[in-house]
């Protein structure tokens, strides 16, 4: 991050920038590419910024390359369906950096994108928008692509970015080759197991607290970049030591951000989450571990590995009748009940007790007019109640089938489609979010304007469709 040829990452222009706030969008400047060399654009900035005359975004305009506005591309479409066969090409973007200075790291595959603002590839985006791509080439390079990350960092960075090289988010690589496993790539699935152990090492030696469970991490304690301005600003109002790291974790976690990670469940202030082990990562990491236990060469260790942590999932993280994440520092749970309880389900690591009562929970508390909702509080955060979210919705839907619920997973299936295809009817595209207490385009924001394209809802909304039509014929 030091290095002086990310001039639109750290420095003195940067801090210019994102303080003056001269974008909408703090991911603007960060993903802007110089058209000279950046100690000259240095230079220039240093001799004209006295000026009485000077204009900061007339500066960066001509000294930079800004990103392309993507809402311009969206296509006009008779159905959802349609839309989103249409978006395929659309969000589908080459993965090379086009300049030395470029905070994009360039990926040997072309990759499909989230969408908006989301000009790269984001990890655990793309498994969600895998189920619904057709073309298993675009998933083989997806898979390519994640290969060539783990062997340049050993992981799986959040993103294709730079700035995005200090922490992973949700370990979907296992998900990624099982997808294409099943769907007969054996061997080129098989090919990539040896990536999946050195990913594996990475979340066992980064980011293992304690019995062999994990936590989301980021070894650096500065502000993120794309959200420099904002994280200074909440610094000043006096946060604790790591708060830029757990501030970071929580990015990490994909839920970001989210009353889980806040121990009054709204205040950036409380934010705790190095303290807390998540039930879903330590879910993920068990399918990681079944993975490697029928693929690895050396089966043996992950097999235990995967039995211990089955055990902590039925034991540490269950509180009566719900899963819930796990303080370890306050050994405690966590108050806040959201959808990440029914990944248990979703890995089959559920016993038919705690399955039973959590699909009781879930038909109570969380099933809303469009879908199943993320989490009870209603926090302003966009990890929390008003909102629903794709990834959530395929999660929480294949629990139910894994374990028998086949009606409510249908009706929670129905009332998500039905919703997109208002919202769609209403908009002409789909959304990274949605109000599914409400079904209107009132979401909790976040920190960035709501964003449309949209990968991993297109994908899961075709994978939802092809579930509901499989179940109804039978």
């Amino acid at each position: 991050m030091s290095d002086e040829k990310f001039i639109q990452l750290s420095g003195p222009l940067f801090e210019a920038v994102q303080t003056a706030k001269i974008f909408e969008d703090g991911k603007t400047f960060v993903d802007s590419v110089p058209r000279s060399p950046p100690e000259e654009i240095l230079d220039a900035f240093e001799a004209q910024r006295g000026s009485a005359s000077f204009d900061l975004k007339r500066f960066v305009e001509t000294h930079f390359d800004l990103p392309p506005q993507e809402e311009e591309k969206v296509p006009k479409a008779s159905n959802m369906e349609d839309y989103i066969k249409k978006m395929w090409p659309v969000l589908l973007k080459e993965m090379k950096a086009p300049s030395p200075y470029s905070s994009l790291i360039s990926l040997p595959k072309s990759h499909i994108v989230p969408g908006g603002r989301f000009r790269e590839c984001f990890y655990w985006d793309s498994y969600f928008t895998a189920l619904g791509l057709e073309d298993t080439t675009l998933i083989k390079n997806m898979v390519e692509n994640f290969a060539f990350l783990i062997e340049q960092f050993g992981f799986i960075p959040n993103g294709n970015r730079v700035y995005f090289a200090s922490r992973s988010q949700p370990p979907y690589f296992s998900f990624l080759l099982t997808l294409l496993y099943d769907t007969g790539e054996e061997a080129f699935a098989l090919k990539y197991i040896p990536h999946l152990e050195k990913e594996y090492a990475y979340w066992m030696k980064t980011c293992a607290v304690e019995m062999g469970l994990n936590r989301y991490f980021d070894p650096l304690n500065i502000p993120r970049p794309e959200a420099y301005s904002r994280e200074t600003q909440l610094a000043e109002e006096g946060m604790p030591p790591e708060f830029f790291r757990n501030l970071r974790a929580a990015c990490a976690s994909g839920w970001d951000f989210s009353s889980r990670w806040l121990e009054d469940q709204k205040s950036f202030k409380t934010i705790w989450i190095l303290d807390i082990l998540p039930v879903d990562l330590n879910c993920l990491l068990y399918h990681l571990e079944e993975t490697l236990s029928r693929f690895a060469k050396d089966p043996t260790p992950y097999m235990a590995a995967a039995a211990k942590r089955k055990e902590a999932i039925q034991t540490l993280f269950w509180k009566e009748d719900f899963f819930f994440d796990y303080n370890f520092k306050q050994k405690k749970h966590s108050p806040v009940a959201s959808l990440a309880a029914m990944t248990p389900l979703f890995v089959k690591a559920a016993t038919e007790e705690q399955a039973a009562a959590c699909v009781k929970r879930l038909y109570i508390d969380f099933l809303k007019d469009g879908g199943f909702v993320t989490s009870l509080i209603e926090s302003g955060h966009q990890w929390d109640m008003p909102n629903g979210w794709a990834p959530l919705q395929w999660i929480t839907i294949q629990g139910l089938l894994n374990y028998g619920y086949t009606d409510l997973a249908m009706e929670g299936a129905h009332r998500w489609l039905a919703l997109c295809e208002k919202i769609f009817e209403e908009t002409g595209t789909l959304l990274e979010k949605y109000n599914v207490r409400d079904c209107s385009l009132d979401i909790a924001r976040g920190e960035y304007a709501l964003q449309q394209g949209f990968g991993w809802t297109n994908g899961v909304n075709l994978a939802l469709t092809k579930t509901l039509q499989r179940l109804e014929k039978r």
